[in-house]
């Protein structure tokens, strides 16, 4: 293959990861309207209110991520999109584009209603780079991920598990069921300690909606397909589809919460947390406290065993 038909196939390669980002932000919302409206709505009203309040401008991630211990993110963006009809709060540009964004605007940001606009533009400034390094070296290759899954690995070794397999469709005279003509799916590793075989599945994503539920549900059937137990380590699993679609199909998940990034990107990480309230932390090895809590989740497994 060329250079040129290289660069041609990543082009498509690009253009298809926006175009289907893009399919996902409009099923989230339109998943959110579906939703039933109950109590959590006007307390996360309350809460995005006051948060915005402190914070002044924030991104619809930002929000969500700041609210994720109280709130689904389905329910903060309702509440975003039922304070924004109500003039509660504002939507608006960066610097170098118009200041009103329209509704299906992505690189957008939120403010208290009637703020002025050059008394945070600086800070939207701030926002949006960090922001988008994050966006960037998330979804611009395997580096991020494949340096995560690797922290993962060696901490179920240091643990005294058995190394099975990575990216594992098959194991034994089983083989995971995906679509006729593609690759198999598979989980990321298959470990074994004290006669349980797990299939483990890493998860480090700041965005969680819609689409990575179905993720998670199909690494499960995959862990179920190949006859071991699933185990989804992620940094954020909302509480439904941990109990619904894991611990009562008998696996483990580890909501490890924190993202996970190389330390080269250590002050991109400090400027997450410090701008946008990211939990994230710029290391080259699991904290011994993470590591130590996959060995409790085993533990109790097998006490219940």
């Amino acid at each position: 293959m060329s250079d040129e038909e290289r660069e041609e196939e990543e082009e498509d390669q690009e253009h298809e990861e926006e175009r289907r980002r893009e399919e996902h932000i409009q099923e989230e919302h339109a998943r959110e309207e579906d939703e039933e409206v109950d109590e959590r709505d006007e307390a996360a009203e309350s809460a995005l209110v006051e948060t915005l309040g402190r914070v002044r401008v924030a991104t619809d991630r930002e929000l969500k991520v700041r609210l994720e211990d109280d709130f689904f993110p389905w329910v903060v963006g309702r509440a975003i999109r039922r304070l924004l009809d109500g003039e509660v709060i504002d939507k608006v540009g960066y610097p170098g584009r118009k200041r009103k964004v329209g509704r299906g605007e992505v690189a957008a940001f939120y403010v208290p209603h009637g703020i002025e606009y050059d008394s945070v533009k600086e800070i939207i400034k701030r926002k949006k780079d960090a922001s988008d390094g994050i966006a960037n070296i998330l979804m611009g290759g395997t580096s991020v991920s494949g340096h995560v899954e690797d922290l993962f690995h060696d901490a179920f070794l240091s643990l005294g598990f058995k190394f099975r397999g990575r990216d594992v469709s098959t194991l034994g005279d089983r083989k995971a069921v995906g679509v006729p003509g593609k690759e198999p799916p598979n989980v990321d590793f298959v470990f074994e300690r004290d006669g349980i075989r797990y299939g483990i599945d890493v998860k480090n994503w700041i965005r969680y909606e819609w689409i990575t539920r179905k993720e998670v549900v199909s690494k499960v059937t995959v862990a179920e397909q190949l006859g071991v137990v699933p185990f989804v380590v992620a940094r954020y699993a909302d509480k439904d589809v941990v109990y619904k679609e894991i611990v009562q199909k008998g696996g483990l998940v580890y909501s490890y919460r924190h993202l996970l990034v190389p330390s080269v990107y250590e002050s991109l990480a400090k400027a997450a947390h410090e701008l946008l309230g990211y939990p994230i932390l710029a290391v080259d090895r699991l904290p011994d406290f993470k590591v130590d809590w996959i060995g409790r989740l085993h533990s109790a497994l097998v006490k219940r065993s």
